[in-house]
């Protein structure tokens, strides 16, 4: 039996939780005829998906799932046929390589959510919104390798061999030695995560006033995690699922993968105001209706700052953090972005050029390698990525041919005026092409044509 392993205590095989209350309050109050104050609290408790081989099937005593496959048909041979009988007769065992763990201790995310707002009417049609809106989460998912050693430990057996060498000394072996060895990984799902969200908005929307409405919204917002989730974000400030030291969470405490800073999103529908019914041309004859009458247009637009990027180091540590993770550099300085262009996000300035040799700081570059058994001193999310555009636009009509029957014509342009989006920039000092932008992010410009049949 594995040392420390226990039965399950309860029948859902992980403790219970009885203090995660969901309470929901909210009010409205009208100080003048057009001046609304609105405000709310909530609290969400829910338990996050964890991938498939996360589940406390795969903790002690259990094992995890056997794979095995039968001789398949070929040209010359009719196979091997594959029994349940075969199945069960299989030896249980544990793969290293797949091996995790999920404490009993983990605990539903708990979201706390709270918002206040002014909407003030400037006419009986056009109105103003002012708001704050903010989120804090506990207990989030967050995943370390349980065997990692620490840097002092990695520091003391590198005269034997470091990880794989010589056999560890008993007082420097890893948390999970008796279990997967010198090596190998235990991938820990805990709830020990945090987050923040903080924003202010505002918000102008014109209700329908001569054939015209919209809605124009302006965020600047703020988003802080230390963990990506189950799923990271490539090539953004959480590229790796594990965290860079298993010891050391709050270490990857800064903007969030997803935190976009500014934000500026418009959508807008115009109905000309000619043809039979409307403002203008209300007597004008069933051609010219039928041609100049009825249009509509829409628009949308979508535009937002850059998402956030970590500079990535290699991993100097040699603390085995299990290969979920990834590296950050060292920082010495703020880097200084001048002359940017796709192929050199960074830019020409000096301080761009990463310092390569473990540990030594030339007095001008930002980045650099981080010294042998340390961790990268950079924070996550230091720089950002180019930001992002894309405006669309529809143009309809329907055309009534006989009394209930109409036919309908819709021209939908996405990225209307083509313009590119570059994805993120080569964020890994080590990289030849760090810096290089190689994708988009935008679509190309679109043009979609239909036809709708009423009767």
């Amino acid at each position: 039996p594995i040392s420390g392993s226990i039965t399950c205590p309860t029948r859902s095989c992980y403790n219970g939780n009885y203090s995660q209350i969901m309470p929901r309050v909210g009010f409205a109050y009208q100080p003048m005829d057009k001046l609304v104050i609105r405000g709310g609290y909530g609290a969400t408790s829910f338990f996050e998906g964890f991938s498939f081989n996360q589940r406390l099937t795969s903790s002690p005593p259990f094992s995890l799932a056997i794979n095995t496959n039968a001789n398949t048909p070929s040209g010359t041979s009719g196979g091997t046929p594959f029994t349940v009988t075969d199945a069960f007769s299989q030896p249980l065992g544990i793969n290293n390589s797949l091996y995790s763990v999920w404490p009993q201790d983990v605990q539903p995310a708990y979201i706390h959510q709270f918002t206040l707002e002014t909407e003030n009417a400037l006419t009986n049609e056009l109105s103003l919104s002012v708001g704050y809106h903010g989120q804090v989460g506990h207990h989030l998912d967050d995943y370390r390798n349980g065997n990692q050693l620490t840097a002092a430990q990695a520091q003391d057996i590198a005269p034997l061999g470091g990880c794989g060498g010589s056999t560890f000394p008993a007082a420097d072996r890893p948390p999970y030695f008796a279990l997967v060895g010198e090596c190998g990984s235990i991938l820990i799902t805990e709830s020990q995560a945090r987050m923040t969200y903080n924003s202010g908005q505002v918000t102008l929307r014109q209700r329908t006033h001569h054939g015209l409405e919209y809605t124009l919204n302006y965020t600047y917002a703020k988003s802080l995690t230390d963990s990506s989730g189950n799923y990271s974000i490539a090539n953004t400030s959480f590229n790796g699922l594990s965290v860079q030291n298993g010891y050391d969470l709050n270490a990857d405490y800064g903007p969030s993968g997803m935190d976009v800073r500014h934000s500026l999103n418009f959508v807008g529908v115009y109905e000309i105001p000619f043809g039979r019914g409307k403002t203008y041309g209300g007597d004008t004859n069933n051609i010219t209706d039928a041609v100049l009458g009825g249009w509509k247009i829409a628009t949308t637009a979508i535009l937002y700052s850059g998402l956030p990027v970590t500079i990535f180091g290699p991993n100097n540590s040699n603390t085995n953090n299990g290969g979920w993770g990834f590296s950050r550099a060292n920082q010495y300085r703020p880097m200084i972005i001048s002359h940017q262009s796709i192929n050199d996000w960074w830019g020409t300035d000096p301080s761009a050029q990463p310092c390569l040799t473990a540990g030594v700081d030339d007095g001008t570059c930002a980045y650099g390698s981080a010294a042998p058994f340390t961790f990268g001193t950079a924070h996550n999310s230091t720089e950002r990525a180019p930001g992002y555009r894309q405006v669309d636009m529809s143009l309809s009509k329907d055309f009534h041919v006989w009394h209930e029957q109409v036919v309908g014509f819709r021209a939908d342009l996405f990225n209307i005026f083509n313009i590119t989006s570059y994805a993120n920039p080569d964020n890994s000092i080590t990289d030849s092409n760090f810096g290089q932008i190689s994708n988009v992010r935008s679509p190309a410009r679109q043009i979609q044509l239909s036809l709708h049949y009423i009767f």
